[in-house]
Protein backbone atom coordinates (compact mmCIF):
# COMPACT_ATOMS: atom_id res chain seq x y z
CA UNK A 1 0.00 0.00 0.00
CA UNK A 2 1.55 3.54 -1.21
CA UNK A 3 1.25 6.34 1.88
CA UNK A 4 0.88 10.00 1.02
CA UNK A 5 1.03 12.69 3.44
CA UNK A 6 -2.00 13.69 2.82
CA UNK A 7 -4.86 12.27 1.16
CA UNK A 8 -5.49 14.43 -1.96
CA UNK A 9 -2.00 14.74 -2.67
CA UNK A 10 -2.49 13.48 -6.34
CA UNK A 11 -5.65 15.45 -6.87
CA UNK A 12 -3.70 18.98 -5.73
CA UNK A 13 -0.78 18.43 -8.10
CA UNK A 14 -3.29 18.25 -10.62
CA UNK A 15 -5.34 20.96 -9.67
CA UNK A 16 -2.27 22.94 -9.59
CA UNK A 17 -1.12 22.03 -13.41
CA UNK A 18 -4.24 22.81 -14.11
CA UNK A 19 -4.44 26.35 -13.25
CA UNK A 20 -1.15 27.16 -14.77
CA UNK A 21 -3.00 26.51 -18.62
CA UNK A 22 -5.66 27.79 -17.16
CA UNK A 23 -3.98 30.87 -16.39
CA UNK A 24 -1.95 30.89 -19.67
CA UNK A 25 -5.52 30.02 -21.70
CA UNK A 26 -6.74 33.75 -20.39
CA UNK A 27 -3.68 35.52 -21.86
CA UNK A 28 -3.85 33.30 -24.71
CA UNK A 29 -3.08 36.74 -26.98
CA UNK A 30 -0.24 38.07 -25.20
CA UNK A 31 1.08 34.48 -25.45
CA UNK A 32 0.90 33.94 -29.30
CA UNK A 33 1.99 37.13 -29.87
CA UNK A 34 5.55 36.03 -27.87
CA UNK A 35 5.13 32.70 -29.43
CA UNK A 36 5.40 34.38 -33.19
CA UNK A 37 7.90 37.43 -31.99
CA UNK A 38 10.62 34.79 -30.68
CA UNK A 39 9.76 32.37 -33.61
CA UNK A 40 10.76 35.48 -35.99
CA UNK A 41 13.42 36.61 -34.44
CA UNK A 42 14.71 32.50 -34.60
CA UNK A 43 13.92 32.72 -38.25
CA UNK A 44 15.82 36.02 -38.76
CA UNK A 45 18.63 35.56 -37.29
CA UNK A 46 20.95 33.86 -39.98
CA UNK A 47 19.91 36.11 -42.70
CA UNK A 48 21.86 38.84 -44.46
CA UNK A 49 24.99 37.05 -43.42
CA UNK A 50 28.12 38.69 -45.23
CA UNK A 51 30.50 36.87 -47.46
CA UNK A 52 28.06 34.70 -48.54
CA UNK A 53 28.08 35.66 -52.49
CA UNK A 54 30.31 33.30 -54.61
CA UNK A 55 33.34 34.78 -55.21
CA UNK A 56 33.73 36.74 -58.98
CA UNK A 57 36.00 35.97 -61.50
CA UNK A 58 38.95 39.10 -62.41
CA UNK A 59 39.04 40.28 -65.90
CA UNK A 60 41.64 38.42 -67.81
CA UNK A 61 44.22 41.04 -67.76
CA UNK A 62 43.99 41.71 -63.88
CA UNK A 63 44.90 38.17 -63.15
CA UNK A 64 48.85 38.38 -63.66
CA UNK A 65 49.06 41.35 -61.72
CA UNK A 66 46.52 40.69 -59.09
CA UNK A 67 48.24 37.38 -58.23
CA UNK A 68 52.00 38.98 -58.07
CA UNK A 69 50.28 41.21 -55.33
CA UNK A 70 48.72 38.79 -53.38
CA UNK A 71 51.45 36.96 -53.16
CA UNK A 72 54.42 39.46 -52.64
CA UNK A 73 55.05 38.49 -49.15
CA UNK A 74 54.15 35.06 -48.95
CA UNK A 75 56.04 32.24 -48.13
CA UNK A 76 59.18 31.42 -51.00
CA UNK A 77 57.36 28.22 -52.05
CA UNK A 78 53.89 30.04 -52.57
CA UNK A 79 55.11 33.07 -54.24
CA UNK A 80 56.97 30.38 -56.68
CA UNK A 81 53.97 28.75 -57.28
CA UNK A 82 52.31 31.53 -58.23
CA UNK A 83 55.01 33.32 -60.49
CA UNK A 84 54.67 29.93 -62.33
CA UNK A 85 50.82 30.04 -62.96
CA UNK A 86 51.80 33.99 -64.04
CA UNK A 87 54.50 32.62 -66.70
CA UNK A 88 52.23 30.19 -67.91
CA UNK A 89 49.04 33.06 -68.43
CA UNK A 90 51.67 34.78 -70.25
CA UNK A 91 53.04 32.15 -72.67
CA UNK A 92 49.29 31.48 -73.45
CA UNK A 93 49.02 27.97 -71.79
CA UNK A 94 45.50 28.27 -70.18
CA UNK A 95 45.49 24.71 -69.20
CA UNK A 96 48.85 24.53 -67.40
CA UNK A 97 47.83 28.08 -65.55
CA UNK A 98 44.71 26.14 -64.94
CA UNK A 99 46.05 22.80 -63.13
CA UNK A 100 48.67 25.25 -60.96
CA UNK A 101 45.91 27.46 -59.71
CA UNK A 102 43.90 24.42 -58.50
CA UNK A 103 47.33 22.90 -56.33
CA UNK A 104 47.35 26.66 -55.81
CA UNK A 105 44.06 27.29 -53.61
CA UNK A 106 44.44 23.55 -52.14
CA UNK A 107 47.55 24.74 -50.37
CA UNK A 108 46.55 25.42 -46.09
CA UNK A 109 49.41 27.52 -45.88
CA UNK A 110 47.64 30.58 -47.92
CA UNK A 111 45.90 33.58 -46.22
CA UNK A 112 42.38 34.47 -46.85
CA UNK A 113 43.55 36.93 -48.88
CA UNK A 114 45.64 34.98 -51.18
CA UNK A 115 43.05 32.14 -51.31
CA UNK A 116 40.51 34.86 -52.30
CA UNK A 117 42.73 36.27 -55.42
CA UNK A 118 43.80 32.49 -56.51
CA UNK A 119 40.33 31.07 -56.39
CA UNK A 120 39.11 34.33 -58.28
CA UNK A 121 42.05 34.05 -60.65
CA UNK A 122 41.27 30.14 -61.31
CA UNK A 123 37.66 31.61 -62.28
CA UNK A 124 39.15 33.51 -64.79
CA UNK A 125 41.44 30.79 -66.32
CA UNK A 126 38.27 28.69 -66.47
CA UNK A 127 36.24 31.18 -68.25
CA UNK A 128 39.14 31.43 -70.90
CA UNK A 129 39.05 28.02 -71.06
CA UNK A 130 35.50 27.63 -71.56
CA UNK A 131 35.54 30.12 -74.73
CA UNK A 132 38.72 28.38 -76.06
CA UNK A 133 36.90 24.68 -75.71
CA UNK A 134 33.75 26.13 -77.56
CA UNK A 135 36.07 27.38 -80.22
CA UNK A 136 37.25 23.90 -80.58
CA UNK A 137 40.23 23.97 -78.95
CA UNK A 138 40.84 20.20 -77.94
CA UNK A 139 43.24 20.43 -75.09
CA UNK A 140 40.76 22.91 -73.43
CA UNK A 141 38.19 20.36 -73.70
CA UNK A 142 40.12 17.43 -72.20
CA UNK A 143 40.64 19.56 -69.46
CA UNK A 144 37.59 20.88 -68.43
CA UNK A 145 36.14 17.61 -69.43
CA UNK A 146 38.57 16.01 -66.25
CA UNK A 147 37.53 19.11 -64.38
CA UNK A 148 34.47 18.27 -64.54
CA UNK A 149 34.57 14.45 -63.72
CA UNK A 150 36.62 14.92 -60.96
CA UNK A 151 33.86 17.32 -59.27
Amino acid sequence: MVHRRFPDESARFLKSRFCFFMRLWKHRLWVCFALVGLSALLAGGGCHRRGDTPPQALAPEKVAPTLDAAFKNARPEDQQAAHEVVSALQSKDDPKAFVQLQSLTTRPDLTADQRAVATRSMLSVLAQLQAAAANGNKAAEDLLQAYRASK
